[in-house]
């Protein structure tokens, strides 16, 4: 399954791609989006990726945050209703920007009118958040834009993840990118459930899988990579240090997206073969490293060899070991140096030629 989305392919035996998750983290600054995008390109990665929305149409004004920052006097609205702010023609302007800097800029977007608002700025893609994968209606909407769809699975059973996306098919969209995903800020290492990767590959045989992680560090996003997944998606900033939205301290900064996007490629070409098979890197290490059998003296020609008269040794540049018994007991024909290793030619079973 390969899916193109802005010109780059995904899936299939193509590297891996990367998705920047700005999030919210542009703190309703449009030049603090424009810093974003910057830091994405600096960091290598293929895309760069926001959230559309506006508070009062996500969420009461009494819901209770389900992540800890040290402000529990916040609810939900407190904070989403500080990180709505980008206008209409702000948005423009930061699509606009990220494609004179030629990266691929898109979102996720949390109601109707965000999916429009976004449609007509031409993104290429749409992002469902895991939160959203029981909002069918949302669903139905994006899809029936007909864009490639990466749609998060944090907190979602099997049958909730068939009902999203039969949603999707029967809009007519097939071009969908399933993440694994869990919805815990920061996740810890034994959370992740890579495992959960082989699982969806095995059962959404048809799509690619990714993965959307949400644990500190570079070390299980890059993992992710031997389980599978053909599309990496980590939250992003500038600077770890910046006050506003509350992903700032959990996201990568440039510098260690850098390093997860080196980590992953060095994990692309590690998985090698599923065979055990000559490589040519070892072949210097089979010649000098195995052992051969040696000679412990200076042996005439016609004289019987006697195991006295040998040992195993590096290198392997002679008999190998196994046929030592065969060796044993045969003659030499030609003058033999001591401490050489031992060649069929030296030699011939009972009798000189």
């Amino acid at each position: 399954m390969q899916i193109k989305i802005d010109g780059k392919v995904i899936g299939s035996d193509n590297p891996c791609y990367t998705i920047a998750e700005a999030g919210a983290n542009h703190d309703s600054e449009v030049s603090q989006a424009l810093r974003l995008i910057d830091a994405a390109l600096e960091a290598g990665a293929d895309s760069i990726k926001f959230q559309t929305y506006r508070a009062d149409k996500l969420v009461t004004r009494t819901a209770p945050k389900y992540w800890s920052d040290g402000h529990d006097d916040e609810t939900q609205f407190d904070v989403f209703n500080q990180l709505d702010r980008i206008t209409r023609s702000q948005w423009k302007e930061i699509f606009e920007y990220a494609a004179s800097k030629q990266i691929t800029c898109f979102s996720t977007p949390f109601d109707e009118e965000s999916v429009d608002l976004l449609y007509n700025m031409g993104v290429p893609a749409f992002k469902i958040a895991s939160a959203d994968i029981t909002h069918i209606p949302l669903i139905q909407h994006i899809a029936s834009k007909g864009l490639p769809i990466f749609i998060s699975t944090g907190m979602a059973s099997i049958q909730e993840i068939d009902e999203a996306l039969t949603a999707i098919q029967d809009k007519g969209n097939h071009s969908i990118i399933i993440m694994h995903c869990m919805t815990s800020y920061p996740t810890r290492p034994e959370d992740a459930n890579l495992e959960m990767i082989r699982t969806l590959s095995s059962r959404y045989c048809d799509y690619i899988i990714g993965y959307s992680d949400h644990t500190l560090g570079v070390t299980i996003p890059i993992c992710s990579i031997l389980y599978g997944s053909k599309v990496i998606e980590k939250h992003f900033t500038y600077d770890n240090g910046v006050k506003g939205s509350p992903d700032h301290w959990l996201s990568l900064n440039t510098r260690m997206f850098k390093q997860m996007v080196d980590g992953i490629r060095q994990a692309e070409v590690s998985g090698g073969s599923s065979t055990r098979k000559r490589f040519a890197v070892e072949s210097q290490s089979v010649m000098f490293a195995r052992r051969s059998i040696v000679t412990t003296q200076k042996i005439s020609k016609g004289t019987t060899i006697e195991p006295h008269m040998l040992a195993i040794k590096r290198p392997a540049t002679g008999i190998y070991p196994k046929f030592l018994s065969r060796v044993k007991g045969s003659i030499a024909v030609r003058q033999i140096e001591e401490d050489a290793p031992l060649q069929w030619e030296d030699i011939s079973d009972g009798q000189v030629s």
